[in-house]
Parts: structure tokens; C-alpha cells; sequence
């Protein structure tokens, strides 16, 4: 236990004697100093215990004002040497005492002041050194903890059994992964929703009359969590190390946790790519979903916009977010460029993914295009649901479009077996394709620009990079090979829808 101002007293060959301030003698004394300055609090930390004679402080009156100050400052208490100045503790500065709590003693004029603060030292590097073992038997204990349980739990329950209170461990999202006891992960909720988020290596606390918390930040580069721990009175310097090196052990293992997931993803993204290509064998693609707890038959494919793959992989951002949250998804970038995820339960992985591509990414990704469900054999239609959706919801200037949220599309998905999609494409877009390929004109081509522009000739063209003459003599030879007057808006809704089948189908026209 600390010295305390109680302890100093049972030290019969000072001959110190308690004099006022009774209710404080409980207050941790860590070190002594001898002072006659009037105000000596500047040059004080909390729990130092002063002594002085009163040869600097003029009158009763001012050495009053100094227990005052001291006990405004978290001081331990007042020593005050008699037969030097004062025969006996002046009353005011008694009475100041017993106002503010602060414990004043008497010294005896035999007790050297040096006496005192040698005796104080003495036990304070006692307590230092017995504060230093127990840190060392703790770490042994840490260790083997955390060899039988993991490094969140086996980090907790020794941190919660050998400094007291509770500790607990959080994962980047904030969810609770290990706390001992049990019942401290509401209590360590609380804390997390209330402390800043200290960076990886860095430390946050906070302390009031209930008691100390401190909060450590997990992870290397990237942060992957917190430790927090929590008991009623203060820390000591060697228990912050004991604390210090459980954040280290839970540290190591989550980033090796980390690689291990992000090995494994990267493993897959040729699978993957391979899954959504057309003819993909079923099986494969069933197997390569159930192994990462997917649901193989109700697959749904989104394709994230403007994400900026590198080298053939997903975005950084992208890659970091699946593996640190272990999100239920698959993630590739095809041959287009394309962040592409896989997964089976969509409002789980897009709503954190368009939020942590808005924190962290960059530049910002121009929306997620979203698929409906799709069997293990579908997820090249996916991939075309997706693209489209994401096509109509960036012109829209939505941040997440799924293909249920668009009309048209839904039912020329649900009209496939009526054959619809693919009567409406032979009917008006073939015969574009074909005369395009006679005149090496990208007749088809020009048509669905048009229309993307809601009919702006401008617009169309500068998009097609000709004159808007030469578009409109396109569209003119666009009519005479259909028959169909495209200035018609029933005309133009055929098309549109023709060249939506197109692109759910087969892709986009050349």
C-alpha cells in the first residue's frame, strides 16, 4: 500500500503527532519537502507533504493561507516544526486544517527535518520495488494467459484478477471481443462511446471520483481496436508496462489475425473474377462462397464506382475494410477496372463500405451499383445488373442504387422467361449493330449515347466526340434501318428499354 499521511505517524522515532486535519490521514504521501516559502503549491505535485517552521511566513494568518493553498492543490498535508517559531501549531492554522481537511502535523523540535524525509523515502522505493515485482510476476502470468486463451481474453482476465476492476478489448468497429468480468462489456461500451479513440500506440485517459480509465490503441500502421482498462484508485507507473505490454501481445496477434485475412482474400480474387465470368462452373463458384460463410444461392454482386483498382486489385481502402471487420464479401477487380464485391447479405458490407470509402478513400467512389439476388451460375448477370444499376444511380447522383430501385429494369428481369429482353434486342438493336458493321459506323453505339442524354444532340455529341451533324445524320439512318421515327418518345422508350435488356444480357453494345 502506499505511504500515507496515517503510516508517517506509526513511525515512533519521529515523533510526529497529528494536530488537525484528521480527515484527510488516508492521503498517499509521495514525497517531502521542507519550505518556507508562503506559497510553495508552483513548484508542488499532488501528494506532497510540506514542512516548515514559519520563518518565512510572517504571521499565523499567512500560514493559514498556506494550508489552504496546499490543500487546493492536492498536497498530503502540513508538517509544522514547534519551539523554533511558534511554541505550539497556531490556531488559525489549526483551524485552517480541520476547514480543509488537510492533515497538519507537529514536529517535534528534536526531529530533524532530513529525518522525515529519509523515512518517507525509505518506504516510498519500498513500495516501488514490491509496485516492480508484482508488475514482473504479472507479465509472467500475462503471458501464459495469453498462450492458453488468445491475446484479447488472456490479456483481459489477468489485467481484470491482478490490477482490479475490469478490462476489456474492442475491435475497430467498437464491438466488444473479450471482458473480464463478463459484466464489464456495457460498462466498457459506455467508456468507448465517451473517450476519443486513441491512435495505434498512443494512449487516452480519464479519471473522476469513481475511478481511472486508461485506453490504449491497438494495431501498427492501421488501428485495429482498443484495450481499456478500468479500477477505482490510481495506476502505478510499473502497472501502465503491465497494461502497456498486454496492448503489445494483442496488438501482434490481430495484425497477424489481419495478414492472415487479407492473404486469403487476395488468394481468391482470381476465383472470384473467375465466378463472374459467363459459363462459370456452378460447383466452384457454390464452394468458393460457402467457405467464407456466403449463402451460395442467394448471391448479389455490387460493382463500386470510381474506386480506382491498382494492379488488378481492389483499392487499398477497399481490401483494408474486409479484412479488419472480417465483412461477409468477396472482393476482385475485373478486367474493366472495376471494384466488384460478392456477398449474401448486402445491408451488412455496403452501408459500411460507402461509409468507409467516404472517410478513407479517395477519390470519392461515384456510387455502388447493387444486383439482385443471383444462384451460384449467375453472377455474370449480377455483374451486369450491378453495372447497370450503378449507370442510372451516378446520372441520379445516388450514393448506393440497387436494381430493384429501378422500374424498367426490374421487369425486363422478371419478363427473361416471356423472352422479352431478348425480342425487344433483336428487334431494334441488331439491325443497328449490323448496319452499323456495314458502314463501319458505331451506329448502335450513337443511339444509346443520345438517348443517355435524354435526347440532346449537344450533349450526345460531345460525348461521341462529332459534329452534331454527323449525329444527326446517324440518327436519321438510325430510323430508315428500324422504320422508326426516333423523335417519337414511345420510339425512344423502346429503344431505351432494348438497350437496357442489352446490357442485362449480353453487355454493353460496341
Amino acid at each position: 500500500m502506499p505511504l500515507t499521511i496515517r503510516g508517517l505517524l506509526t513511525h515512533g522515532e519521529l515523533g510526529l503527532s497529528l494536530a488537525a486535519g484528521a480527515a484527510g490521514i488516508d492521503r498517499a504521501v509521495n514525497w517531502v519537502h521542507a519550505s518556507e516559502v508562503p506559497d510553495p503549491t508552483p513548484w508542488l505535485d499532488p501528494g506532497s507533504l510540506v514542512i516548515a517552521t514559519g520563518l518565512g511566513h510572517g504571521s499565523p494568518g499567512v500560514m493559514a493561507g498556506t494550508v489552504r493553498s496546499l490543500a487546493a492543490t492536492g498536497a498530503a498535508g502540513l508538517g509544522v516544526a514547534v519551539d523554533v517559531v511558534y511554541a505550539a501549531v497556531p490556531e488559525e492554522v489549526l483551524a485552517a486544517g480541520e476547514e480543509t481537511g488537510l492533515p497538519i502535523l507537529v514536529v517535534p523540535f528534536a526531529t530533524p527535518f532530513v529525518a522525515i524525509a529519509r523515512a518517507a523515502a525509505d518506504r516510498i522505493a519500498e513500495e516501488e520495488r514490491a509496485a516492480l515485482h508484482q508488475a514482473l510476476t504479472t507479465h509472467q502470468r500475462l503471458t501464459a494467459s495469453v498462450l492458453e486463451h488468445g491475446a484479447a481474453l488472456g490479456s483481459t482476465l489477468v489485467l481484470a484478477r491482478s490490477l482490479g476492476g475490469w478490462a476489456a478489448v474492442a475491435d475497430r468497429a467498437g464491438r466488444i471481443t473479450a471482458a473480464t468480468p463478463t459484466g464489464a462489456a456495457a460498462a466498457a461500451e459506455r467508456c468507448l462511446a465517451e473517450l476519443p479513440e486513441p491512435a495505434p500506440g498512443r494512449t487516452a485517459s480519464t479519471s473522476d471520483a469513481e475511478g481511472h480509465l486508461i485506453a490504449y490503441g491497438l494495431g501498427a500502421a492501421a488501428a485495429r481496436g482498443t484495450l481499456i482498462a478500468w479500477r477505482e484508485r490510481p495506476y502505478t507507473g510499473p502497472e501502465y508496462s503491465v497494461i502497456a505490454a498486454a496492448a503489445s501481445l494483442v496488438t501482434y496477434e490481430s495484425e497477424v489475425q489481419w495478414a492472415a485475412r487479407a492473404r486469403a482474400r487476395r488468394a481468391d480474387m482470381d476465383a472470384v473474377r473467375d465466378a463472374l465470368r459467363d459459363g462459370a462452373d456452378p460447383k466452384s463458384t457454390a464452394r468458393l462462397a460457402a467457405s467464407w460463410g456466403l449463402d451460395p444461392h442467394t448471391l448479389v454482386v455490387a460493382v463500386v464506382g470510381g474506386a480506382e483498382p491498382l494492379l488488378g486489385e481492389p483499392p487499398e481502402w477497399l481490401q483494408a475494410l474486409l479484412a479488419d471487420r472480417d465483412l461477409p464479401a468477396l472482393a476482385c477487380a475485373t478486367e474493366r477496372g472495376e471494384a466488384v464485391l460478392v456477398c449474401s447479405a448486402p445491408g451488412t458490407v455496403i452501408d459500411p463500405v460507402r461509409a468507409a470509402a467516404e472517410r478513407d478513400g479517395g477519390p470519392r467512389p461515384a456510387g455502388i451499383g447493387v444486383s439482385g439476388p443471383v444462384g451460384p451460375g449467375a453472377l455474370a448477370d449480377g455483374l451486369r445488373q450491378a453495372r447497370q444499376a450503378l449507370a442510372a444511380g451516378s446520372k441520379e447522383g445516388r450514393a448506393v442504387t440497387a436494381i430493384g430501385d429501378l422500374g424498367a429494369l426490374d421487369l425486363l428481369l422478371a419478363s427473361s422467361r416471356a423472352e422479352v429482353p431478348e425480342t425487344l434486342i433483336r428487334r431494334l438493336v441488331d439491325p443497328l449493330r449490323r448496319a452499323g458493321d456495314e458502314r463501319g459506323l458505331p451506329l448502335a453505339e450513337s443511339v444509346r449515347v443520345f438517348l443517355d442524354h435524354n435526347g440532346s444532340l449537344a450533349a450526345a455529341a460531345a460525348e461521341l466526340g462529332v459534329h452534331r451533324h454527323t449525329l444527326r445524320s446517324r440518327l436519321d439512318l438510325a430510323g430508315s434501318v428500324l422504320g422508326r421515327d426516333l423523335d417519337s418518345s414511345y420510339v425512344r422508350l423502346e429503344l431505351g428499354l432494348a438497350f437496357q435488356a442489352l446490357a442485362l444480357a449480353r453487355g454493353a453494345p460496341d
